[in-house]
C-alpha cells in the first residue's frame, strides 16, 4: 500500500509600506514555517522559491488556504497555509 509524508507551510505576506499603504510590487509571498518550525531569515524566502526548490524533491501541493488577522490600527497580517505531500519511500 502507498504510504505518503506531508509537510505543512505558513507562508505571510510580506512587503514594504509607505506612510501604512503596503505597495503591490513589493509585496511577495514569504515561507515562515515549515512542520511547526520558524524558517531563519524568513524574510529572504519566497513561496515560489521555496516551492519551486521542494518540487524537485517530489513534493506536491495539494492544499491551500489563507487566513487574514484584522487588528485595530495596525494593517491586516495574511497568511497562506500551504500543504504539500509525496510518496514515502
Amino acid at each position: 500500500m502507498l504510504k505518503w509524508e506531508y509537510q505543512f507551510i505558513i507562508a505571510e505576506k510580506y512587503g514594504k509600506g509607505v506612510f501604512g499603504h503596503v505597495l503591490p510590487k513589493e509585496v511577495s509571498w514569504k515561507v515562515h514555517y515549515v512542520n511547526g518550525e520558524k524558517v531563519s531569515n524568513w524574510t529572504d524566502m519566497t513561496l515560489y522559491n521555496y516551492l519551486d526548490k521542494i518540487g524537485t524533491q517530489g513534493w506536491e501541493v495539494v492544499a491551500t488556504t489563507s487566513h487574514t488577522i484584522i487588528r485595530t490600527g495596525t494593517l491586516p497580517v495574511e497568511h497562506l497555509y500551504v500543504t504539500a505531500k509525496r510518496p514515502r519511500e
